[in-house]
């Protein structure tokens, strides 16, 4: 029984964000060494703050994790297994813990180095602390699963709301708050949590603009599913977009106004923590640098079918190459002036959403 809902739940979720994962690999241990991450332990274990911190994004990870066993158990080529409640509650519970336990190895593991290092130290209340924390969210994540099982039809409770005509700029705002919610608060807290961190590690050593490059690289990366998402979204609702009579300048003013609007949370972080060190003008040059390689990752995949894996290892291949070209010393101008120039080549030269089908 394991092994089935191994197969149904544990590998899919890995081979669905082990792009997501991987990244988080390489910020947690491809730029700080196990010391660095010790310090940084050792100062959340007499942090409340800095603690809660730390448990506020295990639940994030938690929260994304028991969503998606939740929306494979709704998936039609698993109806299957609503057999599964047939079994009795106790095996039923230690199945799903099973499933929980694998779906939260990585914050597992950070926790169980956090209470070695507590222990250690006898940071007793971090340990009570940690313990609970873990606790409660592997049996919430237990029953949350388990009573969706038992309720594959939940009533949801509908309040009578006077309806507002939504401009064509919100469409897809909107729909991801309402219909992917724990995608947009990953990407933009992540993307977010990033940059701010980034501009904070300023004060502590003597760093030059490079850094916050490497960052910008990586928020960019955080905000790639978007374009799929917003690929999926004209699919699925907006049919018949490509047949309105709209301009190629009104087709990449739309666009562009959309991911502008999209990016301009990173823009208002960036300006608020600007390092002492950066000038506003290069703030605003990164900010434009990134708006641009969104727009080629959506000329790109846009009305595609795009293979997960090979975009996976296309990102992957272009971080490294990215990271490698920062290191070099390429300037944020040049990034700009690619970002740009590539997306307008692309979308002049491939049947893409800023080019008008003849």
């Amino acid at each position: 029984m394991r092994s089935l809902v191994s197969r149904l739940f544990v590998r899919p979720f890995y081979a669905q964000n082990a792009g997501t994962l991987l990244i988080g690999l390489l910020l947690a241990f491809g730029f700080m060494r196990a010391s660095d991450h010790e310090a940084l332990i050792d100062a959340a274990l007499g942090s409340p703050m800095l603690l809660g911190f730390f448990m506020f994004l295990w639940g994030l990870y938690t929260l994304k994790a028991v969503a998606f066993v939740r929306s494979q158990l709704a998936a039609p080529e698993q109806l299957f297994f609503n057999a599964f409640r047939l079994i009795a509650a106790p095996v039923r519970g230690l199945i799903w813990l099973w499933v929980v336990v694998d779906l939260l190895i990585p914050i597992l593991g950070y926790a169980g180095w956090m209470l070695f290092r507590a222990v250690r130290f006898a940071q007793w209340p971090a340990v009570y602390a940690i313990t609970t924390a873990v606790t409660g969210l592997v049996t919430v994540s237990v029953i949350w699963v388990d009573y969706r099982l038992r309720h594959p039809s939940p009533t949801r409770l509908r309040l009578s709301l006077p309806s507002l005509p939504i401009p064509y700029l919100l469409f897809f705002p909107t729909y991801w708050l309402r219909k992917e919610p724990i995608s947009l608060v990953l990407t933009k807290v992540s993307s977010g949590l990033l940059l701010v961190g980034v501009c904070l590690l300023y004060p502590t050593d003597d760093y030059d603009e490079r850094l916050l490059l490497i960052g910008l690289l990586l928020a960019v990366l955080f905000h790639a599913a978007v374009s799929r998402q917003v690929s999926a979204f004209d699919r699925h609702y907006l049919l018949l977009l490509d047949n309105m009579p709209y301009s190629v300048w009104q087709r990449i003013t739309q666009y562009l106004a959309l991911y502008a609007l999209i990016w301009l949370p990173e823009l208002a972080l960036l300006l608020r923590h600007c390092p002492d060190a950066v000038a506003v003008q290069y703030v605003l040059l990164l900010w434009l640098t990134g708006l641009g390689w969104l727009l080629l990752l959506h000329t790109l995949v846009y009305g595609r079918q795009v293979d997960p894996d090979r975009w996976l290892a296309c990102l992957f291949a272009a971080f490294v190459l990215g990271l490698l070209t920062i290191m070099a010393h390429v300037p944020a101008s040049v990034w700009c002036a690619l970002g740009w120039g590539a997306t307008i080549v692309v979308s002049r030269f491939r049947r893409l959403p800023l080019r008008v089908a003849p």
